[in-house]
């Protein structure tokens, strides 16, 4: 993933997000619709917050152990 500086960007794209989870685009969509992840629409575009990308992460990983 692309990165500016030293820091990630605070928005990723749903294909960023899929790279950076490792989740499918099916998957993402369907924890959307549970409420589970939280998406950001932008015009026509839509978004995950990298801060929101990794609280789901760690959701996920907290519930595996």
């Amino acid at each position: 993933m692309e990165t500016f500086g030293s820091t990630a960007p605070r928005l990723m794209t749903v294909p960023q997000a899929v790279a950076y989870s490792q989740e499918s685009r099916a998957t993402l969509y369907k924890e959307w619709k549970a409420g589970n992840l939280k998406f950001v629409k932008m015009g026509g575009s839509t978004r995950i917050e990298f801060d929101e990308l990794n609280r789901y992460i760690d959701a996920k990983i907290s519930q595996a152990a």
